[in-house]
């Protein structure tokens, strides 16, 4: 592979082209921000006019959200080729880090779904508990720089994060060098005036440093392993800082801890994202405006009156727009109909309404989400529902995968990060796992594991058509000879009721089977005589009335079904 050599220029022509990247694309961000955020009007230079805001936009981006996050974020790990380390130690640390990390993920998806895509940060952080000292933040597109030319993201030759420092925090990492601090900039900031209100350093103090900033590039160099810090805020012909990139997996590779969220690429270009909220953003728009002509319509039919010019004084006017129930207003005037007279008002077109339900259906198109799991009624059958929820799950399904492909490099990553600290700090804390405590070591993590993300994608309508579907096929498994105990266990865990019921209902279910034999037993004895115990019940060859009898006993016995699986004094629902 080609080597190339990063200085500080090189670096500085980077993030001018990256930053050109995003400011040409900052006027669609924008829009798709304003329809999240319930404030599509406000960079649309509206009218004085009554202007109507839906949330289509929001309710669009959330049903995505809440279909991927029915449950906390975990692994399965799975020893790699080298078959060493310690995959209980590992998937116990990392399912306890995803854990805690549930609400970060959930924003980089929202940040995902309105953008073209979005990224984790992970960092470390001052904690006195070793496993802890990792943390993550969710990151816009715009503050990482990315290969977009690679195929993948594996095969990305650098990766860069922009963001802010305080100047005594850059002072503390970096030593203390004559900064030129800046004032903190997002990335919409000054794009509208009510976004970006302006101030004087001087308002609160020139002098103080936790006010200033400067704006610094942490640059992966990933063809020559080299980590580079630079800020233009100190110098454009020298780094910061920069060594030998310090995460590295179990072959000694580096380890990039910036982790990306793709819902939705480009074909050509794998690295390149779109946003979900532009498959829709033309529809809202028409929607918006449709509702706001119908509000500034219904404005406009109002009770409006034309009165012929001194027939009325003041008193008399006040009086008849007060709105009094039964109120006489005497004037003084020989023709009544001509002194007063109601303004006619054109009514509102019908083809509006038929309109407003063509883009509708546009909208719900661009969706790939069925109306139920948007929270609308429908009319469709129960059929109907089940095969939508079906499709749903699907293509939910293609979107949680992306999100479990993020999960996995959540977890490898704190694993590698982890393990460095291990190695430095030589701490043998305790931890538990499995209830038993143990010691973790650099070696029990030296592995490139394989991580399987185990939150399944679903909607509230699939998980109820799944249980149902799994009810109805009891009789079915019980026929192909599942064992009773198995299905008890299923069914107990497919309608997420406590563990202690099993126990109970495997109890219930053995006494149940002992009285069976007995009976079975009985019915032999007074069929053929003598003592025929219950083990021997079953192996006793009997004519065709003994077998009779024999299953007329068993019968009474209630079989297995969707209504009856040993749960005593519980509804399945």
């Amino acid at each position: 592979m080609a080597r190339y050599n990063v200085t500080p220029g090189v670096l500085s022509q980077v993030v001018q082209a990256h930053k050109r990247y995003w400011d040409d694309q900052k006027r669609d961000m924008f829009k798709y921000k304003r329809a999240y955020e319930c404030k599509f009007w406000d960079d649309l230079n509206a009218n004085d006019g009554i202007t109507v805001q839906t949330s289509d936009g929001y309710g669009y981006i959330e049903s995505f959200i809440s279909s991927l996050f029915t449950k906390n974020p975990g692994v399965v790990v799975k020893n790699g080729l080298k078959g060493t380390g310690d995959t209980k130690k590992a998937q116990a640390l990392a399912n306890d880090f995803l854990t805690r990390q549930r609400q970060p993920v959930e924003d980089a998806s929202r940040l995902a779904l309105i953008y073209p895509n979005s990224y984790i940060k992970m960092f470390p952080k001052d904690d006195p508990n070793l496993y802890n000292r990792v943390d993550l933040t969710p990151v816009a597109p715009w503050n990482v720089i990315a290969d977009r030319d690679a195929l993948r993201w594996e095969d990305s030759r650098y990766v860069g994060h922009i963001y802010y420092m305080s100047l005594p925090a850059a002072e503390a990492r970096f030593g203390n060098k004559q900064y030129t601090g800046v004032r903190y900039e997002q990335y919409f900031d000054g794009y509208m005036s009510e976004d970006h209100e302006d101030y004087e350093q001087s308002d609160v103090d020139s002098d103080a440093k936790m006010f200033k900033y400067i704006e610094v590039v942490e640059f992966y160099d990933l063809q020559n392993d080299m980590l580079y810090f630079y800020s233009e805020q100190w110098s454009q012909t020298k780094f910061l800082d920069k060594s030998p990139i310090p995460f590295r997996d179990a072959d000694n590779n580096p380890v990039v801890p910036v982790i990306p969220l793709f819902f939705n690429r480009l074909p050509d270009r794998p690295m390149v994202g779109y946003s979900a909220m532009s498959r829709i953003y033309d529809q809202l728009f028409e929607i918006n405006m449709i509702r706001t002509f119908q509000a500034n319509a219904v404005r406009k039919a109002s009770r409006q009156y034309i009165v012929k010019k001194g027939v009325l004084d003041e008193e008399q006017i006040a009086q008849i727009t007060s709105g009094i129930d039964g109120l006489f207003v005497e004037i003084d005037d020989d023709d009544l109909a001509g002194a007063i007279r109601p303004l006619p008002q054109n009514p509102t077109p019908p083809e509006l309404e038929v309109y407003y339900r063509q883009v509708q259906d546009d909208k719900d198109k661009g969706s790939i989400l069925a109306p139920f799991t948007r929270g609308e009624s429908t009319r469709a059958s129960a059929t109907e529902i089940a095969a939508l929820a079906a499709y749903t799950s699907t293509e939910v399904g293609r979107l949680a995968r992306e999100r479990d492909q993020t999960i996995e490099k959540i977890a490898k990553v704190y694993l590698s990060m982890i393990t460095l600290y291990l190695d430095e700090d030589n701490i043998r804390d305790l931890v538990f796992v499995d209830a038993k405590p143990v010691v973790i070591t650099p070696e029990d993590l030296n592995e490139n594991f394989y991580v399987f993300a185990v939150d399944a994608a679903s909607t509230p309508i699939s998980e109820t058509v799944r249980k149902r579907e799994f009810i109805q096929s009891i009789p079915l498994l019980q026929g192909l000879g599942v064992p009773q105990t198995t299905l008890v266990k299923e069914l107990i865990q497919t309608l997420g009721l406590p563990d202690y019921i099993v126990e109970e209902t495997l109890t219930a279910i053995e006494q149940q089977q002992a009285m069976q034999q007995a009976q079975m037993a009985q019915a032999a004895q007074a069929q053929l005589g003598g003592n025929v115990t219950a083990a021997d019940a079953g192996a006793v060859e009997v004519g065709q009335d003994a077998r009779e009898a024999i299953q007329q006993t068993a019968q009474q016995v209630a079989p297995i079904g969707p209504a009856n699986l040993g749960l005593r004094g519980r509804r399945s629902v």
